[in-house]
């Protein structure tokens, strides 16, 4: 094998990556920077295949600083949406490239195959129809993503744009309490008009004390609301989520967001009914954050 080397993605801020530069010198380690100029790659159009979306993209590396790295692979299809996903793949395939460079046998198809087929659960995860159905709801696309940081509130809210720029939104959120509650809300408000934000609790590594509650996350997206002079609706609590009466047709952009506080699954059940069946041609969204662990009590109730 040859000596290591270090595959950076980014771009970092500087002082992270003078960091980080500085450790792979002290090491002798050459560096190899995914967002160097020589990364060309673009994200080209949105298109669905059995019903989930994924992004055709051009991943155009010509790296000649420190090591040598080229390769073209155009019209790959990259399930993982996002232009912050396009950032990782051609992350991911300099470090191919470097691989090769050690005298792996990697093919440009098999990096190819490798990006197509690269999935995350919980990561702009889109539930299958049957998944759904299996959840009582056949009515919604739910959209899976544990996002719990200012900027990857703001990668979601970019994807979501991006994968349905006409959807109504419903949000069902649970985060730790060690987390930015109030820039994430901001993220997600400013973005687009939301039908209804459902706030739930979520254990965290199994540990219910690090779950923020309900009612602190309700506080935190009020303050952001105000800050951004977002008008917020009716608000209820468990148990009357379960047995609320939403309308999709009588709910527009030009009424206040509803916010609610409620278990998880009556949380994501009164959202299928605010988008359910009557909403005409546009799609109706449920998007799960906050957290990886929410998306996994998700996920786990799907199985249970």
């Amino acid at each position: 094998m040859g000596k290591s080397q270090l595959v950076l993605g980014g771009p970092f801020l500087p002082h992270i990556e003078r960091i980080l530069r500085d450790k792979a010198c002290s090491m002798s380690s050459p560096v190899v920077s995914a967002s160097d100029t020589g990364n060309r790659s673009t994200l080209k159009s949105l298109d669905r295949m059995r019903g989930r979306p994924f992004q055709y993209c051009d991943l155009v590396l010509q790296i000649e600083k420190d090591l040598q790295l080229f390769i073209e692979l155009f019209n790959v299809k990259l399930s993982m949406l996002g232009h912050h996903q396009l950032k990782n793949a051609a992350t991911a395939t300099c470090a191919a490239l470097c691989l090769r460079g050690q005298g792996w046998e990697l093919s440009d198809e098999s990096i190819r195959a490798g990006l197509e087929n690269a999935f995350l659960i919980g990561r702009s995860q889109i539930l299958t129809q049957n998944e759904a159905e299996r959840l009582g709801l056949s009515g919604a696309t739910i959209l899976l993503d544990g996002a719990h940081t200012k900027e990857s509130a703001r990668a979601l809210a970019n994807t979501i744009e991006m994968a349905f720029p006409k959807a109504r939104l419903v949000l069902v959120v649970a985060m730790a309490n060690d987390k930015d509650h109030l820039g994430f809300a901001k993220e997600l408000l400013s973005a687009r008009y939301l039908e209804a934000v459902f706030f739930a609790e979520a254990s965290i590594a199994g540990e219910k004390s690090r779950a923020t509650s309900a009612s602190s996350l309700r506080g935190s997206w009020t303050q952001a609301s105000r800050e951004l002079g977002i008008d917020i609706g009716d608000y209820v609590n468990e148990p009357e989520v379960k047995d609320l009466n939403l309308n999709h047709a009588e709910r527009s952009e030009r009424q206040p967001i509803l916010f609610a506080e409620g278990s998880l699954m009556a949380s994501i059940k009164a959202g299928g009914q605010m988008l359910g069946p009557g909403s005409g041609c546009q799609t109706g969204v449920i998007v799960v954050t906050g957290s990886l662990h929410v998306v996994a009590a998700l996920l786990g109730s799907r199985q249970g």
